[in-house]
């Protein structure tokens, strides 16, 4: 497997938060699922950031996303008081999925902690099958 490497200039919108107690496991360190949990809090502030309104179209639509993949790369491990930042941005968006690519970066940092590839899948939460996504949430979720 080859390792991740990526830059906070590979990304311009940024989540931030503070590894709590309860976060960590018997060795003093983040528990690895924690890890997810962080990145899945970035992809909502990503949503934020875009100005997309996950909570009403939800709503309005009965269409979510769901994740289908994650593939997480772990580089070092957090401790009790670690201030980490994660950079989101779209890798891909195909007909009815995104591929959102994320680094976790200790705050006022370069240093790469861990970096998460994600799949998330458009589906209708009538049917739960996956459903096309539009072109208006597709501008809606991608900036330059």
């Amino acid at each position: 497997m080859s390792k991740i490497t990526l830059s906070r200039n590979d990304f311009q919108a940024f989540w931030s938060v503070s590894i709590r107690y309860y976060e960590l496991d018997p060795q003093g360190v983040v528990h690895n699922a924690n890890y997810v949990s962080f990145f899945d809090e970035a992809i909502t502030g990503y949503f934020k950031y875009v100005n997309y309104d996950y909570w009403t179209d939800i709503e309005e639509t009965r269409k979510d996303f769901h994740t289908v993949q994650i593939k997480v790369q772990y580089n070092k491990p957090l401790q009790y008081g670690h201030e980490i930042e994660i950079g989101t941005k779209i890798k891909e968006i195909g007909n009815s999925s995104i591929t959102w690519v994320m680094g976790m970066f200790l705050k006022d940092s370069d240093e790469l902690v861990s970096s998460c590839e994600a799949v998330h899948v458009y589906t209708d939460q009538t049917t739960m099958k996956p459903t096309p996504i539009t072109e208006d949430l597709k501008e809606k979720l991608q900036f330059n």
